[in-house]
């Protein structure tokens, strides 16, 4: 099989690159305190180095910082004025606003070379509306309010303290301690372990900063499994790529919040990052065998931008974060032309095109109890007899460790049934003639109404069944033996993924061989669960594929299950399409953090061909259009992408909004799950990295 087509990136290796500088891991900001432990105990530092205390092995320590008093706010309310701009639009946009009488600074978008223009200062987000008013009086529709750090001074006249087991308190260094492990690893009580050095000191809003710093291929063990974990994303080409981005991103994002005295955060904000308890052997595997590469564009690592789930199509980082960059531009998350394999029954299978009267009780008598020729929709509407069921019932018999006894030709065929596997004897003490009377209709002879109502109970056997005014069809009591069977030995169906070797992979399992039936029953699963027969099937790679065994081990049955998702390579995520209802009050209690309204008269969306909006005007009810694009989008409606279409149904206050969208993230650069799907697809990291990432080289950076 030839694997997927794709450029694949120029790959350039230095004799001898220099090493990285250590990063800084910002893991929290806003405690007041925290409970450490050190792996094989170890020392307290002050900053320097020099000991301030000894801890014993699995002893914990308190750090508190006294505060007396509230703690600053971390964040304020400010007004982004438009969308992201240029360094010299924004500089225009700021001396118009001055001349208003509203001073604006710019801050530059970390993930693109352009800047917000902010305006304003409030503690809360209400103070903000005056001016928000002035500004959409003055013409400006697309304003936000924004949660932005806040800058502010530290305090004298507090104190750090440390805190033993037994109570006793002793001052610390205002500017902080280092935690210095005699093992490897310094434990944060509610937060994880880490590997490195861990520093606490106090920040300038009266709280505790945790920094963890430790070198580049080791903080990446953290960050490749909480980005794209092998036990959801399971293929070592896919988990290579994010590692190239990840190790990519966190170069070229170094210093990013030096204000704050680390480079980047543990969180989506930038990369999400679980020290040593997220670490796992593939991914661990994965940065061992990309170790020190980068995806470069000029010579310089690029912003390696990277999202969950791209809704079928990545988009250009101008329509979201603003400015331009060459190898952020839009992808297809679909391939040219399907991967499938060839698969084929080995058993006679119905022409029949239609066929409802299929279910996985037949699926699984078929697999051995009953011929599988008996899976026609004329053979099964022709009435049951004792002839016809007494071989499968023997063989159900003996398949569950049953005495062997004749299927009785009196009375109901199905009662019969249900007293060949010995349901009957279960039902003195259990069922009662009250119950019988609930579930059953009076028709039911006496002897027949416990057992009945017994299986109706269950879910084995209709109601109606029992007072059907012809005998039953085969296809009705084979449904009812197979419930039956389901009820006292319950099938879980084989399930995995089909791989290009035509091997499967389980979920949270490895690849793994599966030996077909030489008379193998095909069949296929639509999105609303019902089945069909097939003669054959081209199976599209990554299909999830469910099977029924036999007795020896292969797999009598082999059902294709049609993704619901479809075709696209990010298929493999819950979030490859979803929906979002909102009452009116709700949605707009929502847009009103955001933008102030007096109400919602209608959205207007302008979507790409893709069907990503990249400008939503909100018409309140005066009439202004709210103007609203990239990133914001989403988050003023609370959406987990821009991919979306919406319906409103009702009027005034009843008024419901119905969003169907798919994609989960801003939409830039690399599909975490789309790299997924290519990797199934057979694509290598490289290829995978040259379709997100188009004109990038893949070198060792000096």
């Amino acid at each position: 099989m030839k694997p997927l087509l794709v450029p694949a990136l120029i790959l350039s290796v230095a004799s001898a690159p220099a090493a990285q500088p250590p990063l800084r891991i910002g893991l929290d900001t806003q405690a007041t305190e925290w409970i450490v432990s050190l792996e094989g105990g170890g020392q307290v530092c002050d900053r320097a180095g020099k000991p301030l205390l000894k801890l014993a092995p699995d002893e914990k320590l308190r750090i508190w910082w006294d505060s007396r008093g509230a703690s600053d706010p971390t964040s304020e309310y400010r007004i982004q004025v438009g969308r992201p701009l240029a360094a010299g639009e924004a500089e225009a946009l700021m001396k118009r606003l001055k001349t208003l009488g509203e001073p604006a600074d710019r801050v530059r978008v970390p993930d693109a070379d352009t800047w917000r223009v902010l305006t304003g200062h409030f503690p809360e987000a209400p103070k903000a509306e005056p001016l928000l008013q002035k500004l959409q009086d003055l013409g400006y529709d697309e304003l936000w309010v924004a949660t932005e750090p806040r800058d502010s001074q530290p305090r004298k006249g507090r104190a750090l303290y440390a805190v033993s087991d037994r109570y006793e308190r002793r001052a610390l260094p205002l500017g902080g301690v280092w935690l210095r492990p005699a093992g490897e690893l310094t434990s944060l009580q509610g937060k994880g372990r880490y590997r490195g050095k861990v520093e606490i000191f106090p920040n300038a809003q009266g709280r505790l900063t945790v920094v963890n710093t430790l070198d580049l291929e080791t903080y990446l063990r953290g960050v490749v499994p909480k980005e794209m974990g092998a036990w959801e994303f399971p293929s070592l080409e896919a988990l290579k790529a994010q590692a190239v981005a990840a190790r990519t991103y966190a170069v070229a994002n170094r210093g990013k919040r030096a204000a704050d005295g680390f480079d980047m955060g543990d969180t989506v904000a930038d990369q999400v990052y679980g020290g040593r308890d997220g670490e796992q052997l593939l991914t661990d595997r994965a940065i061992q065998e990309t170790e020190g590469l980068f995806a470069t564009y000029g010579g310089k690592p690029i912003l390696a931008l990277f999202m969950a789930n791209c809704g079928g199509h990545t988009v250009d980082v101008s329509q979201v974060f603003g400015g331009d960059a060459p190898y952020l531009k839009a992808a297809p998350c679909y391939p040219a032309k399907p991967l499938t394999l060839p698969f084929t029954s080995g058993a006679p299978i119905t022409a029949e095109a239609q066929q409802s009267w299929l279910s996985w009780e037949l699926l699984r008598l078929a697999a051995g109890i009953v011929p599988v020729e008996w899976l026609s929709g004329d053979r099964l509407a022709r009435p049951a007899t004792t002839e016809d069921l007494a071989a499968p019932v023997l063989a159900l018999q003996q398949r569950l460790g049953l005495d062997p006894a004749p299927l009785s030709r009196n009375g109901h065929l199905v009662l019969a049934l249900a007293r060949a596997l010995g349901l009957h004897t279960v039902v003195e003490g259990q069922e009662r003639p009250q119950d019988a009377a609930y579930f059953l209709p009076p028709e039911v002879p006496a002897g027949d109404r416990l057992l009945a109502a017994f299986l109706t109970r269950r879910g084995i056997v209709p109601a109606a069944l029992w007072t059907a005014k012809e005998p039953p069809a085969l296809r009705q009591a084979l449904l009812a033996l197979g419930r039956m069977w389901q009820d006292l030995d319950p099938l879980t169906p084989g399930e995995g993924a089909l791989l290009m070797d035509r091997q499967v992979r389980r979920k949270r399992g490895g690849p793994e061989p599966l030996a077909l039936s030489p008379r193998l029953i095909l069949a296929e699963e639509a999105p609303d669960g019902s089945l069909r027969l097939l003669p054959k099937a081209d199976i599209q790679v990554g299909d999830r594929l469910k099977w029924i065994s036999a007795e020896d081990g292969s797999a009598a049955v082999l059902v294709r299950r049609l993704d619901p998702d479809g075709a696209a390579w990010d298929r493999y995520n819950p979030t490859a399409h979803w929906r979002v209802e909102y009452t009116e009050a709700d949605l707009l209690a929502l847009v009103r953090k955001r933008i102030k309204v007096s109400g919602i008269r209608e959205l207007r969306a302008q979507h790409n061909e893709e069907g990503r909006v990249l400008d939503l005007a909100l018409i309140d009810s005066q009439g202004a259009a709210h103007r609203v694009r990239g990133m914001h989008i989403r988050g003023l409606l609370g959406l987990k992408d821009n991919v979306f279409r919406f319906l409103t149904l009702g009027q005034g206050a009843r008024r419901r909004w119905v969003f169907y969208g798919r994609g989960w993230g801003h939409g830039v650069g690399m599909c975490q799950t789309g790299a997924y799907g290519m990797a199934l697809e057979g694509a290598t990291f490289q290829q995978i990295l040259s379709h997100y990432y188009p004109g990038t080289d893949l070198r060792k950076v000096d």
